[in-house]
């Protein structure tokens, strides 16, 4: 029986009780279930604040919000959350992408394998026995050395996982997604690189948070009124008449819904202003978006030009 605790977000009943039967089987029994991503967030919350991070399993889309929306949520309540998404999108998927590079632990295919769902979960307990335990083989028996040595080697699987998931990935983006430096991340590489897997392609330089210094950073866009992330993209209608600026779907019949006279001749009664912002929260429009970074690790945000900038080997898969 496993102690850890686990939180299914899934919209669909039925993949939702195939899982947690599933995970009942092999032994788990803190099984939390959600149906949307508001639920989600605040159920990982307050487990977390009860020392009960979850482990995460994923959907793509939730009615409410989409994955990234999610799992960025769940990074500022716990930079080091396993997260695990489940989806029939392809793994090429520039979405899903974002999602590896800024510390998903896994990604598992719709319709779902068991078997691939038992692998991850069999690492997952051997990476944890190898992070709680002293390496240092005077300490430990032999029974333990064992446990430790699967718990490299499952180390060493996710960050097979890490490089295969994406086309070009730093050292920095690797230690920071395992939660850790460690000399036998370096020797690992360099084992794969020696047998032809992975190549260096030179030094990388990525932005990294100013005030902790991660490089699992995200940029994030926002109202430049009200800091709000709640806007969309529309079309703007400038009534010259009585200079009534609003969405065009408030005109409607063509008429204008401050004076409610008719707008006929566009460059005479009116003018479209294509390409705007507008808030959902303020009502605001602006023509550019406020941008800035937020730290998935310590929750900093920062502007660009107060980033620090951290450099590391580089390296492009050739055959994994």
């Amino acid at each position: 029986m496993f102690t850890d605790h686990i939180l299914i977000v899934e919209d669909s009943l039925a993949i939702t009780m195939l899982l947690k039967n599933y995970l009942e089987k092999l032994g788990y029994v803190s099984i939390h279930t959600c149906d949307s991503g508001t639920a989600a967030i605040q159920t990982f919350k307050e487990l977390s604040e009860q020392e009960k991070t979850p482990i995460v399993l994923l959907d793509y889309r939730l009615p409410d919000m989409d994955a990234r929306s999610i799992f960025t949520q769940i990074l500022k309540i716990q930079p080091n959350a396993r997260v695990i998404l489940e989806t029939a999108t392809e793994k090429e998927d520039e979405g899903i992408r974002e999602l590896i590079r800024i510390g998903l632990y896994q990604y598992i295919e719709k319709p779902i394998r068991f078997e691939a769902l038992k692998s991850i979960f069999e690492t997952l307990e051997t990476e944890k026995t190898f992070f709680q335990s002293d390496t240092s083989p005077d300490n430990k028996e032999m029974e333990q050395l064992e446990l430790i040595k699967e718990g490299i080697e499952n180390v060493y699987k996710h960050i097979d996982f890490l490089i295969k998931s994406n086309s070009q990935i730093t050292l920095a983006m690797i230690e920071q997604n395992l939660g850790f430096p460690d000399s036998r991340i370096n020797t690992y590489l360099k084992k794969l690189e020696n047998d032809g897997r992975i190549s260096i392609v030179g030094d990388k330089k990525e932005i990294a948070c100013n005030q902790c210094g991660s490089v699992k950073t995200a940029q994030t866009f926002s109202c430049p009124s009200c800091r709000a992330s709640n806007f969309k993209l529309g079309k703007l209608i400038e009534h010259y008449d009585c200079g009534n600026i609003t969405e065009d779907s408030t005109y409607d019949d063509d008429k204008c819904p401050n004076c409610n006279k008719e707008i006929k001749a566009l460059g005479v009664d009116y003018r479209v202003l294509q390409n705007h912002y507008i808030c959902n929260e303020c009502k605001e429009f602006f023509s550019e978006i406020f941008s800035d970074y937020l730290c998935l690790s310590c929750e900093n945000r920062f502007k660009l030009e107060n980033a620090q900038w951290k450099t590391s080997p580089n390296y492009k898969v050739i055959s994994m």
